[in-house]
């Protein structure tokens, strides 16, 4: 069978995966996953000695651009999908059991609310030398 129009990857411009990333029709995209340090036990000066070394490194590199996630985006799904079951569960052994796992989602909800990753994504062409100051970052 036959495809009408062009494929996903065709209109977001992706030619290939590759190692590090994508391989676009401007450039590649190298991929690098970064979870900061728990800054809530580092003292003052040294939470402003990491924050001045990442300004040192953002400003020495162009073309980067950063997303940030969270590990809790589909709690409240979950919890809403928990609590709809609740309501309709007629039998109140599993409905405790509903509960208690509503209790428990909460528990890990609070534990990670400020776990914190971020992708750091740069565009680069191919030449050596961009590569060569990627490696020294």
């Amino acid at each position: 069978m036959k495809r009408k129009g062009k494929s996903v990857q065709k209109l977001l411009g992706i030619k290939s995966f590759t190692e590090n990333g994508i391989e676009m029709i401007k450039g590649e995209y190298i991929f690098f996953n970064v979870q900061p340090t728990n800054i809530s036990v580092l003292s003052t000066a040294n939470v402003e000695n990491k924050i001045r070394q990442l300004r040192l490194v953002f400003s020495s590199v162009p073309y980067l651009e950063i997303l940030c996630t969270d590990s809790c985006g589909c709690f409240d799904d979950n919890r809403n999908y928990l609590r709809k079951c609740c309501e309709k569960e007629l039998n109140t052994k599993v409905k405790n059991i509903i509960e208690k796992d509503i209790d428990f989602l909460d528990a890990v909800q609070s534990e990670t609310a400020t776990s914190r990753q971020f992708v750091f994504a740069l565009m680069c062409s191919h030449s050596s030398a961009q590569l060569l100051h990627i490696d020294r970052l």
